[in-house]
Order: structure tokens, then sequence, then C-alpha cells
């Protein structure tokens, strides 16, 4: 089961930093940290901008940590469409980096994608992808908010078009409700499309007791309370790193 680390690089998602420094009391969790505490020599990452590249690099290659980095990003058919029917034909994809060249050409793609084509949140649309694809990509379907959980659960009429390459499809399982129905039409388009699935957990903080710490979080950022949240996914306190750890024992 691979690790799918975020930092609080991605605004409000996660309470983990990517500093490298010794852990102290009442101050925030390195994923740095974590990994050389862990000896986890292989950092996956995957943050909702790019922000974040520059210190996780010099941070990983500091500590010999191999960096794998992808770019969460929304997908629609059409980035000129800038309507609310458009949002039920958007989903999300994860975007990873094989090398410089793969670098420059996400920054590229997110670059459009917050200029061109952003509709409340950056976006990109697949032909853009699709003219700008190359082998230093890897492209990945997240669990949560792919186009198979938003036709599945939200009745959106997302519509992918993967013509370009094979997608690697990500599974997750966080003791929520509804992952079940996400996993059957999980398999039977991996089985359809012969794609390969991954198993993954998304970690956006240490532990399980981390979990009030960012609700809270969660909260400041989307201007509710503890007692109303008004957060999708907030029912399971297993997006820790220590979950992955009792699952990996």
């Amino acid at each position: 089961m691979i690790p799918l680390f975020k930092s609080h690089y991605s605004l409000g998602r996660s309470i983990l930093t990517l500093e490298d420094k010794e852990q102290e009391d009442n101050y925030p969790d390195s994923i740095i940290q974590i990994c050389k505490a862990n000896n986890i020599n292989a950092l996956c990452l995957v943050e909702d901008n790019m922000s974040s590249f520059l210190e996780a690099y010099t941070n990983t290659s500091k500590t010999n940590i191999s960096l794998s980095y992808g770019l969460r990003i929304s997908i629609t058919e059409s980035m000129e469409e800038k309507t609310e029917d458009s949002i039920a034909k958007t989903s999300k994809i994860i975007i990873f980096i094989k090398n410089k060249k793969g670098y420059q050409t996400l920054t590229k793609l997110y670059s459009i994608g917050a200029k061109t084509g952003f509709y409340y949140e950056p976006r990109i649309d697949y032909d853009l992808l699709k003219k700008h694809w190359n082998e230093h990509l890897i492209l990945c379907i997240p669990f949560y908010d792919s186009f198979i959980f938003n036709n599945a659960l939200r009745s959106n009429i997302c519509v992918p078009n993967f013509s370009f390459t094979k997608p690697i499809l990500f599974v997750e399982n966080n003791n929520l409700p509804f992952e079940d129905i996400v996993n059957e039409k999980l398999l039977k388009f991996s089985e359809e499309n012969n794609l390969q699935i991954l198993k993954t957990k998304s970690i956006f903080y240490n532990k399980k007791t981390d979990f009030k710490s960012y609700l809270t979080f969660r909260c400041i950022n989307n201007r509710s309370t503890l007692n109303k949240p008004e957060l999708e996914h907030m029912t399971s306190n297993d997006f820790c790193f220590e979950s992955w750890k009792q699952e990996n024992k």
C-alpha cells in the first residue's frame, strides 16, 4: 500500500509540513521526519498546487529520500465552458513527474489551468492534456473525487478521454460507508480497459489523535465549526500515517 502524503502547501488539506527539523511538542509534524523515523526512503507527495516542489525537492535530496511528486488537479471536458453545468463534468486526476522535463510540462499545464481554465479552481481539459502529454509524465486516477467517484455518488456526467495513455487507478479503504460502491465501479472500469490498480492511502496528519486538530484546521478554512463542519469524508480518522503503519506491519 502506497502512502500518498499531502503537505500544508495544499491549503486547508493537510497539517503536515515539509521541514527538515526534529519533531517538537506543540509543533506541526513533518513529512520528512516521519519518513526518516520510519525508514521510508521513497516519498510519494500529492499536492493541490505546485508551490511545495522546491522545499520537497531540497529536503528530500538532503536526506537521500527519493521523491515522487504529483499534482492533483481538476479536469473537465472544455476549459472554455465556465458554467455551473460544467462542474458536473469535472473530476480530479493526479499527474506525476518522472524528471526535469516532466516538471517543466507539469508547470506549463498548471499555469494554463490556473489562468485560462480557472473556474472556482484551476482546471485543465482532455484536449490540453493530450496536446502536452509525453513519456516524462504518469497519469493516475485518485480514489476520491475521480470521474468514477463523482459519477457513482454525485450523479455527475464525467466522460474521460485517456486515449493518449493508460492511467493507473488508485484504490483506498478508510472505513467510509460508500467505498464499496466506488470500489465496484473502479474494478469494472479496470477490467474493461485493462488498467493497473494500486492500493494507496491518503495521509493528511500523523496520528489518529491528530484528527481533531486536522478537523479544526479544515473548519477554519471552511468557515464552519466543529459542531457543524460541513465537510465531506470527515467521518473517519484513518487519513493518517498511523493508520497506514498499522495496515503495513
